[in-house]
């Protein structure tokens, strides 16, 4: 479908081939019609920003049936939903977190709510007959963020998390605000897309002002990277680097090390050498294992290798910390 990234295809491709849409393209945006014997309604689509989708639908199965969705790796999601569409996303087990009621022009009938998909996933759930299935959507991938950071460094840190999180009142009442600016119909005057693209970028910039990026604030932030640590050490192997973990966790590098930094008083290395140091230790103490059974559960290249990261850290050799304990 011409430049929209195939990470967002995936995410309404089965919805169009399952419920018989037809898409067709009008400038730039995509509007389609389910008219066949499987459903009825309608559905529009377009891509204002890479690596960011607007999504819509409203459609009505003639038939109970399944539907099977997926998704091929991370994305942020805010949207409005009915009551059907609520309780499909429940049975199919999206993790969707419900934004609370918010004031102003924009009053949204239906449910608002905001979730992160961190993975490949495949997806079922059961449609019912007569039942409306209705949804307003923005969709972003992670590397809508990462060009936003990019551009502006340090200001949208987090954001990406942010929306697996609890808002404010301020980010609520931005979110309900943008979704009510898009249209239930497809935009197909002039200016469209650019007016989908500056709802969406107005509301990043709202939810940013705001702190929405604190949504996993420092203390979270630094949590989530001691317990990648700690795991991939107790598993065995070398502990993830700095730049691994900014991309596990989608934040930049530096806002990784400056949180880190702050919340435990060390480097996200030396943190992390302490870790295979401490069970190092625990593994000496119990006296199960030899020296270089002990350099491969660590993921050291050799036991030299082992023996001299031991002794920086504890004055002492591996034997001699055995002998001592």
């Amino acid at each position: 479908m011409g430049d929209i990234p195939r990470e967002l295809v995936a995410l309404f491709e089965p919805q169009v081939e399952q419920l018989g849409v037809r898409l067709e393209r009008r400038g730039g945006i995509w509007v389609g019609e389910a008219r066949g014997s499987v459903a009825t309604g309608s559905m529009w689509l377009c891509a204002p920003a890479p690596h960011c989708l607007v999504l819509c639908h409203d459609v009505t199965p003639l038939e109970d049936m399944p539907l099977f969705e997926g998704s091929l790796g991370p994305y942020a999601c805010v949207c409005t939903m009915g009551d059907d569409a609520v309780a499909c996303s429940r049975d199919c087990g999206l993790p969707i977190r419900f934004v609370g009621p918010g004031g102003g022009a924009h009053r949204l009938h239906d449910e608002v709510a905001t979730f992160v998909e961190r993975g490949p996933r495949s997806l079922s759930s059961r449609l019912l007959a007569g039942h409306v299935y209705r949804s307003r959507s923005v969709i972003m991938l992670p590397d809508f963020f990462d060009e936003l950071d990019r551009s502006y460094p340090g200001e949208f840190g987090g954001l990406f998390s942010a929306f697996d999180g609890t808002w404010g009142p301020e980010a609520t009442g931005a979110i309900r605000h943008a979704l009510g600016n898009i249209p239930a119909g497809p935009p197909l005057g002039p200016g469209g897309s650019l007016g989908l693209l500056s709802t969406v970028t107005s509301l990043m910039a709202s939810l940013a002002a705001g702190g929405g990026g604190a949504g996993q604030d420092e203390g979270a932030l630094a949590g989530h990277a001691r317990r990648l640590l700690s795991a991939a050490v107790e598993k065995g192997g070398v502990p993830p680097s700095v730049d691994e973990l900014a991309r596990k966790l989608y934040v930049s590098r530096s806002r990784l090390c400056d949180a880190f930094k702050r919340e435990t008083g060390q480097t996200v290395g030396a943190y992390a050498r302490q870790l295979r140091m401490e069970r190092a230790c625990r593994l000496l103490g119990d006296g199960d294992h030899t020296v270089s059974e002990i350099a491969v559960l660590l993921g050291y290249p050799s036991p030299s290798a082992f023996c001299h990261a031991f002794s920086d850290f504890t004055g002492m050799s591996p034997r001699a910390w055995a002998n001592k304990t």
